[in-house]
């Protein structure tokens, strides 16, 4: 069916608007529907679709994952790193991260059923940790705190493993190797045989990931002499390397910082706030310009003489920074004006807040620790604030943290430990059993301990959980802690030390007793 095109005129004017081609059902006409007739031209259900005039300019791109990381990942890790050097609140964003994911370490846990082994996997653990780092500069836990911190700033980290000679002398012979995001190039997309290769990484028929392809050095750094092309890629197998970063869409194969989406209030703000400084510093200058002015009995001639022998012999007059007691001098017909500056101070703690506010829910951080501004908070509110924020930081440490980063080195470990001998396991013990692990991460501080201790107590007795899950919970072993218990109780009864009572709970007075005090 043809359509005719409509011209529309500005009402009072001769000025058209562009030429658009009608729809059918247009000019007023109704058209059925199950409700009765309603207008073709109707007005969109959502008011977030709208395409009127006060939605107009809004025309968010509809990109996938991989090419809004494709086009953007750069840039906003230059910027990120910048805002980690220069900028106070965007540095303690970027801390807290690693403080409340790692603390002081996620510890694996091995489940399996045999005492000795389990002891034996644990001991030959701690004794590796220390030496995990190829670098040798971090332990198996500071590793971890540096991998949390570099995805929250680079919105990924790395890490390759590295085989070591047992002549090395090391517990287990094998060290992990920290990459960073500048090093997995993510332009890098050719195909390799039948496999597809995007952003570097490379992928199987079925889209399983089956390599990395990396430089062999930091393309931003000079080139070290052991290294002849640090340009060239290398391409290592994904059994022999890890990725850890945020998964925020379904099929994105690259992270991003974790500060884009308040990256810009940061800056605005951080600029905003310089200026502030520099503004203060001027107002509370006390400086004194001395204007030359020209007596009545003096020629223009005569006076633009005697000024120039004055340069000739000291030159003109040096423009110099503003310091208390400063007398500026200045030329004939020169005079100074100051930018109109108002006081904002009254506003300005209001405009603060309510930036680091943003800041602090597009980061998801408590604002409170983010800023150290707990002026208008008490204990109830920030234990409300922070239950939630345990809860998604719980998300970090298990779906980010343990699994794409702790597991595959425990489990590379496990493998390398069996197989060069350091761990010897019994024959009745199955395969299985090495990987049972869990993973414990460092408790979380009480935030009011006689309350939160007395609370655990309860659910103990009263069957809701058992004390062996809350001794993890604290990142120990119930086992251990029992066997230092009975050491300590051992040993005084050796030295014949008295044990102390058991604390009693305080109970509640007796209302009808309160009211007969005075």
């Amino acid at each position: 069916m043809k359509t005719a095109n409509v011209r529309v005129r500005l009402k009072g004017t001769e000025t058209y608007l562009p030429t658009v081609p009608a729809r059918p059902g247009s000019a007023g006409k109704m058209q059925a529907s199950g409700d009765g007739a309603t207008p073709q031209d109707a007005p969109q259900p959502h008011q977030g679709a709208s395409v009127t005039r006060r939605m107009a300019g809004w025309r968010p791109t509809g990109a996938g994952p991989i090419s809004v990381v494709q086009g953007d990942q750069p840039e906003l890790v230059r910027r990120s790193r910048d805002l980690a050097r220069n900028n106070p609140q965007a540095r303690r964003a970027l801390s807290l991260y690693g403080t409340h994911i790692v603390g002081t370490g996620m510890k694996p846990r091995w489940l399996t059923g045999n005492a000795y082994l389990r002891d034996a996997l644990h001991e030959k653990w701690e004794e590796w940790a220390p030496y995990a780092d190829a670098d040798g500069v971090l332990c198996a836990y500071g590793m971890q705190a540096l991998a949390v911190n570099e995805m929250a700033e680079g919105g990924e980290s790395w890490g390759r493993f590295r085989m070591r000679r047992r002549s090395d002398g090391l517990p287990v012979p094998l060290q992990v190797q920290l990459i960073p995001v500048e090093q997995v190039p993510l332009n890098y997309s050719l195909p390799n045989g039948n496999n597809t290769v995007v952003q570097a990484i490379e992928r199987n028929a079925i889209g399983q990931r089956v390599a990395v392809w990396m430089y062999r050095a930091h393309p931003g750094d000079p080139v070290p002499m052991r290294v002849m092309d640090g340009s060239t890629l290398v391409r290592v197998p994904f059994g022999d390397a890890l990725q850890l970063y945020n998964v925020a869409r379904i099929g994105q194969l690259r992270g991003l910082p974790w500060l884009a989406p308040c990256m810009t209030v940061l800056q605005q703000v951080g600029i905003w706030q310089d200026a502030s400084v520099m503004r203060k510093q001027i107002l509370t200058m006390m400086v004194g310009f001395v204007r030359k002015v020209a007596n009545g009995g003096v020629s223009a001639e005569e006076l633009a003489q005697k000024w120039g022998e004055i340069q000739e012999e000291i030159g003109d007059m040096p423009g110099v920074s503003l310091e208390p007691g400063t007398l500026q001098y200045l030329d004939l017909g020169e005079e100074v004006q100051f930018t109109n500056w108002q006081e904002t101070a009254g506003a300005d703690e209001i405009f603060l807040r309510s930036s680091f506010q943003a800041v602090a829910a597009a980061a998801d951080q408590v604002y409170e620790e983010l800023t150290g501004d707990w002026k208008n908070t008490n204990d109830r509110t920030y234990r409300a604030n922070f239950a939630t924020f345990k809860r998604r930081a719980r998300q970090w440490q298990f779906h980010l943290l343990a699994h794409q980063f702790v597991r595959p080195i425990v489990r590379r470990w496990v493998d390398v430990a069996v197989g060069s001998g350091a761990v010897k396991v019994p024959k009745s013990v199955p395969d299985a059993d090495l990987y049972r692990v869990t993973y414990v991460p460092e408790r979380w501080e009480y935030l009011n301990p006689k309350q939160d201790v007395e609370a655990v107590t309860m659910e103990i007795d009263n069957g809701l959980t058992a004390r062996s899950v809350e001794v993890a919970a604290r990142g120990d072993d119930a086992e251990v802690v029992d066997a230092l218990r009975a050491a300590d109780q051992q040993r005084e009864q050796r030295l014949k030390i008295a044990r102390q009572p058991a604390t009693k709970k305080p109970t509640e007075p007796d209302p009808a007793e309160q009211d007969h005090q005075p």
